[in-house]
């Protein structure tokens, strides 16, 4: 009697049967998914999805239009604001238009009139036979004309170190308002000839002369005492004699200050400039422009500076024919 073995049930190769199985199973279940028309199912259907869509695409219209209707309300409301800001304007401009067309027709009238009296006055002018004059008081005949100029510290502009400008301008407007200077000539008040080479005699007063004679005396570097006594005597010792019988000759003194004795000076000068008998002129006028250097300059009765310099010099241009010139400021 053949010996049978005993079968076992979950064997080997039971159980490899069985993973093949479970493995084909699972083979099948990969190769099927995405097979179907949608895949694998979401628990949202299509048409739910495109109803989700459409109220989406609604709303999104909706808020672009309530959006524009916002946007031009704001822009209605600035434009609102904006034309009433211009309105107001226009009329604050219209209101200042008519002020000045009132101003314009009230201007325009005035002169109208004006020009009525302006024609009438030259008229009047034109019948009545006149002549150029110089300032009052100025030696109008003078033919000759020195110029005595202090070159002190005090007459110079302390940044630049040069004379004041206002002073050559003075020189330049007095030259000017006399018409029958022929010759010029400038010293410093310690007599020294302010341009150099041509001392001792007189220049002519041709324009291009004046102007290099005011552009060298501006920047005359030399410091001259405050006291005109040598330049006047030395201008009338060596100029006088060169003025002929029909000339006149005159001397202006420019300064601020005199620092020298006033009896002595106007003694010295009676002797140097003594009067005709027969006709009781001087052979040269003498006149004096001043310059205001100090705080409150030409006070009556001040011992020095400005003060002292304006009284010398008046008696000085009483007593020779001339007048005394004190500028308001330098």
């Amino acid at each position: 009697m053949i010996k049978r073995r005993p079968i076992e049930v979950f064997s080997l190769s039971f159980l490899d049967c069985l993973c093949c199985g479970f493995g084909a199973i699972l083979l099948l279940f990969i190769l099927t998914i995405g097979s179907g028309p949608h895949g694998v199912e979401s628990e949202i259907d299509v048409p739910t999805l495109q109803a989700m869509r459409e109220k989406l695409a609604m709303l999104e219209a909706d808020i672009a239009k309530k959006s524009a209707i916002l946007e031009a309300a704001i822009n209605s409301e600035d434009k609102s604001e904006e034309r009433a800001r211009i309105l107001s304007l226009i009329q604050e401009l219209e209101s200042q238009l008519a002020d000045l067309r009132q101003e314009y027709e009230s201007r325009k009238a005035n002169l109208s009139t004006a020009q009525q009296a302006a024609a009438e006055a030259n008229r009047l002018l034109q019948s009545f036979k006149h002549e150029d004059l110089p300032p009052i008081g100025l030696p109008a005949d003078a033919t000759h004309v020195a110029f005595v100029i202090d070159t002190s510290g005090s007459m110079r502009n302390q940044m630049t170190k040069q004379l004041h400008y206002g002073v050559t301008e003075q020189i330049r407007e007095l030259l000017d308002s006399l018409p029958e200077v022929r010759s010029i000539q400038f010293l410093d008040t310690s007599g020294n000839y302010m341009l150099g080479g041509r001392s001792g005699f007189w220049l002519p007063d041709t324009p291009g002369l004046r102007q290099q004679a005011l552009r060298q005396i501006l920047r005359y570097p030399v410091l001259s005492v405050s006291d005109p006594e040598s330049g006047v005597r030395r201008s009338i010792q060596d100029l006088k004699p060169q003025v002929g019988p029909d000339g006149k000759m005159s001397i202006y003194v420019v300064g601020d200050d005199f620092r020298g004795s006033t009896q002595s000076f106007l003694l010295k000068l009676d002797r140097l400039n003594p009067r005709n008998p027969n006709t009781g002129k001087r052979p040269v006028s003498i006149s004096a422009i001043g310059f205001p250097t100090l705080i409150n300059p030409f006070q009556i009765g001040a011992p020095q500076g400005n003060a002292r310099f304006a009284n010398i010099m008046r008696e000085i241009a009483e007593a020779h024919d001339g007048v005394l010139i004190l500028k308001p400021s330098i």
